[in-house]
């Protein structure tokens, strides 16, 4: 089961983009083959074939891997996804009283222009996709044991979160994620919690829309960015997934 994680600090445009991207041109591959092996079935039942070769095999194992792949995002900074002062969180010791961020509005519009609605989507923390990236059904974990804090910012460890009595450490070994993409510009430390679970770390190099939109681009820096990212997941995805023939 292929697993591409697409990161950014706070997981509210630029990775939430990538992953409405991905997830359109898995949709897209789904739909193209799904098209092509009725043809091809269509064609040998008019001349009497009910023979399942190679080509067609192939093509449905393909459909399977496009179907089981998992494409997700995440903030890098879990502080940055809920509105609550991080403090709240030492002191309660639970995510429940926190606001979720959303994802930015002038993203969404960017995307919807194209044809995809990334509306649903919400900005995540680590602890809460490594039931995904784990295949695992467990729901969002219902504390957070946050372990010390620095600076003026408190700061969750993640590496001493637990999730349902199963420490985060213990998924380290196995690296399950494929591929994971960092779009913005931060530190190793910052990165480091899911480069360590990742057979393949890229950065990519793209604009944040909110500083270009400021900086006199206006709001069609939203709509450029997603093309230029459109793009880079286009040949992501081909390099990861490629083709059934």
């Amino acid at each position: 089961m292929p697993i591409v994680v697409f990161a950014c600090k706070s997981n509210s445009c630029r990775s939430q983009m990538a992953e409405g991207w991905a997830h359109k041109w898995l949709e897209d591959q789904i739909d193209i083959l799904d098209s092509e092996l009725k043809d091809f079935q269509d064609e040998n039942e008019e001349i009497g074939d009910s023979s399942d070769d190679r080509w067609s095999r192939g093509v449905k194992e393909h459909v399977d891997l496009l179907k089981d792949t998992v494409v997700v995002s995440v903030a890098l900074d879990s502080s940055s996804v809920f509105a609550e002062d991080m403090m709240s969180v030492i002191q309660s010791r639970t995510f429940h009283c926190m606001s979720r961020k959303k994802v930015k509005s002038k993203a969404v519009d960017a995307m919807k222009e194209d044809g995809v609605d990334i509306s649903s989507y919400q900005p995540k923390t680590i602890d809460e996709i490594i039931p995904i990236i784990k295949g695992s059904d467990d729901t969002i974990p219902a504390e957070i044991v946050p372990e010390s804090t620095s600076g003026n910012s408190s700061l969750l460890l993640l590496e001493n979160i637990v999730l349902d009595n199963v420490e985060v450490d213990d998924f380290t070994p196995n690296k399950p994620v494929d591929k994971l993409i960092v779009l913005c510009s931060c530190g190793q430390e910052m990165k480091y919690k899911l480069a360590r679970r990742s057979k393949s770390v890229e950065e990519w190099s793209i604009d944040a829309p909110t500083a270009a939109s400021k900086a006199g681009e206006g709001d069609e820096a939203y709509r450029r960015v997603s093309l230029e990212i459109k793009n880079e997941v286009n040949i992501l995805m081909r390099s990861l997934l490629g083709s059934s023939c």
